[in-house]
This record gives structure tokens, C-alpha cells and sequence, in this order.
């Protein structure tokens, strides 16, 4: 059976006005769920252009949309057809384009691995006017992200500068997705859960970067597994952002913040996601913060009576770089068996040379 539990709704005005009342909500949001809904003020006009111009692009001929297929790219970016990227070992029933930082090509063979997610990123020659929308937005983007940063810094009784190495030493790695999720037929049998094998959209999974920004359409489909149980995170509009936590998040507040698995349910609708990811620099190297006493009391406490659910086979990496690395490589074998077939991604996710 479904949980009726709703996650906690935060505006970002009130970091503005009230940043301790903010950070309060934020603390206790992060602490209990890892995730929270987030009123933004972006303007409605890019929010709306974001979306119609993905549409735009999803809704292009085949042929047009392979002529920035994510196979002609070593940094993993570009178009992939639905099915071409797996989550937990299960191919994901969405079409997609990946874009991350632009950044020059990186050479063949750089080591240490994570280098290579450096690059520039493709885009159509058919829809010039995306790639405006995109930059726009992952623009504004980074700006909120950075204010929720420092936000997150207060709500964890740190200064504000606490984490500026591990994200402003260098320029954030961010990545942005255009996902396009196929429709399914219904699927009788469900689990208790909730979930069928037919329907699953994208499987259970955490991410691996530091904060996650979601805008999604009016269809639905997304859950969290926080406190025990699967949460819907039903549709706000395009004036709220879906937010969670990734691993490097967990690892630096010594398990106080929490990377919460989450998935997708598809259904008979198409859906439309923008998801974009705030991460560290690639050379950061992620250790735990030491937190105020009552702070880690709190943490204690609550992993004595309660066990934070995740694949026993995904070791968060202290490099953040090799950390997002072996993320990529493992959903986008095709792209990792190309470019890097120097490689090799160990059961426990270690990145290693096969050489050595």
C-alpha cells in the first residue's frame, strides 16, 4: 500500500528573509527524507521555454535527433534512445539528452580517469535555440544550488564558507538531463510496493553528486524511499523544484544528511524531467566535516534504531571525480566499452587501470 506521507515544502524566499527559520526546515528536511520540494522564483517565461524546447527536441525525427547520439562523445554526452542507459541493472524506459559543463575535449587516456568526463557538449544543429534555453536555465540553476549550499552549511551550524572547497575549488561539475519517459500500458500484480517489473521507469538508486534539482510536468510518476517506505512525489508545477541529496552530501556530514533512493513509475502518460545536478569540482576529495556535538548526538541516535537503505555493491568513492566516473560507466556501458576500454569498474565500484 501506498504512503499518504507528503515531503516537506520549503520557499526560497524564506532563506531570503528568515535564513534561520529556513535552515531549521532545511536541517530537519534533509536530516529525516533527503528530500523536499523547493518554491523557486525563477521567471515562468525560461521555465516554460525549457520545457516546450525539450519537447521540441524529443518530438524531432529519429535521424535528427542521432546526429548528436551520446556514442560520438568519451564524456558521456548527448542523445540516448530509450532503453540505452540502465539504472541497477535495468534499462531505463526514457529517451534523454546528458549536457554537463562545457569544457575543451579531454585526451584519450587521461589519468586519473575522472578527467576524461571533461568535454564539450553536442548539440543539434536542427533546434539551434536549445541550447539557449539550457544555458539560461543550468545558469540559473547554479545559483540557487549555491544558495541552498550555504543554507545547508547554516542548517548544519557550520560557517558559511565550509564547503566551498569541496564545491568552489574550481568550478563545479554540474550535469543537467532532458529524460522523456516512454508511456506503459498498466501492469496488473503490483507489489505491496507499489511497483510492477514492467513499470519501472528508472530503478531504485541514489545519486552520486552532492544536490539534485528536479523540474518535472504534471504526470507523476517519482518516489523516495524515506523512513521506511516509498513516498510519491507528486507534480507542484513549474514553480516548485523536487530536491534531494547524493552521496557526496552523506559522506561529508558523516551520514547526518541522507542520499535517499528514489525511482520512477512510469505510466500511460509520456513524462518530461529536467534534473540537474550540483556537484563538486572533479579533483575534490570528499571527507567527513567534523559536526557540532549536538549534531552528531542526533546522527548517532538515529542510525542506532534505523538502517538508511542502499545497494551494498555501490561504495561512495572519497574522489568525488572517480565517483561520478564509475556512476557513468556503469549506466552507460556502450559509451564506457568505446572510449575507456583501458578501464575496468570493480563489483564494489572501484575505478582501476586494467594494466596495473
Amino acid at each position: 500500500m501506498r504512503s499518504m506521507r507528503r515531503l516537506p515544502l520549503l520557499d526560497i524566499a524564506r532563506w531570503r528573509n528568515d535564513p534561520h527559520g529556513f535552515a531549521g526546515q532545511l536541517r530537519t528536511a534533509c536530516h529525516l527524507d533527503g528530500f523536499f520540494m523547493l518554491r523557486h522564483d525563477l521567471p515562468s517565461s525560461l521555465t516554460e521555454r525549457l520545457f516546450a524546447e525539450a519537447r521540441r527536441f524529443f518530438s524531432l525525427p529519429a535521424e535528427a535527433k542521432r546526429t548528436i547520439e551520446y556514442s560520438h562523445s568519451p564524456a558521456f554526452r548527448g542523445y540516448m534512445r530509450c532503453g540505452l542507459e540502465n539504472t541497477a541493472g535495468r534499462p531505463d524506459l526514457r529517451e534523454q539528452v546528458e549536457i554537463a559543463a562545457e569544457a575543451p575535449a579531454c585526451p584519450p587516456g587521461a589519468w586519473p580517469p575522472y578527467l576524461r568526463l571533461r568535454g564539450p557538449n553536442q548539440w543539434p544543429e536542427a533546434q539551434p535555440s536549445l541550447r539557449d534555453a539550457v544555458e539560461e536555465y543550468a545558469d540559473r540553476m547554479s545559483r540557487v544550488s549555491s544558495e541552498v549550499t550555504d543554507a545547508l552549511c547554516l542548517a548544519l551550524q557550520l560557517d558559511r564558507a565550509a564547503l566551498d572547497a569541496l564545491l568552489f575549488d574550481g568550478e563545479p561539475h554540474w550535469q543537467l538531463k532532458l529524460a522523456s519517459y516512454q508511456p506503459v500500458e498498466p501492469t496488473a500484480g503490483r507489489s505491496e510496493d507499489g511497483a510492477a517489473a514492467a513499470s519501472i521507469g528508472v530503478g531504485e538508486h541514489t545519486d552520486s553528486g552532492f544536490l539534485t534539482l528536479l523540474l518535472q510536468d504534471d504526470v507523476g510518476g517519482l518516489q523516495a524511499f524515506t523512513q521506511g517506505e516509498w513516498v510519491d512525489v507528486p507534480p507542484s508545477g513549474l514553480g516548485v523544484l523536487v530536491c534531494n541529496l547524493g552521496e557526496v552530501a552523506q559522506l561529508v556530514s558523516g551520514g547526518y544528511l541522507l542520499a535517499t533512493p528514489h525511482r520512477v513509475l512510469s505510466g500511460p502518460s509520456a513524462r518530461l524531467s529536467v534534473p540537474f545536478f550540483f556537484n563538486p569540482t572533479l579533483t575534490a576529495k570528499v571527507s567527513p566535516i567534523e559536526l557540532p556535538s549536538t549534531l552528531k548526538w542526533e546522527r548517532d541516535e538515529q542510525y542506532a534504531e534505523t538502517s538508511h537503505w542502499r545497494r551494498p555493491n555501490n561504495t561512495m568513492l572519497t574522489d568525488y571525480g572517480l565517483n561520478a566516473f564509475k556512476s557513468l560507466a556503469r549506466s552507460h556501458q556502450a559509451v564506457f566499452h568505446i572510449y575507456h576500454g583501458d578501464l575496468e569498474v570493480l563489483e564494489d565500484g572501484r575505478v582501476v587501470s586494467k594494466t596495473n
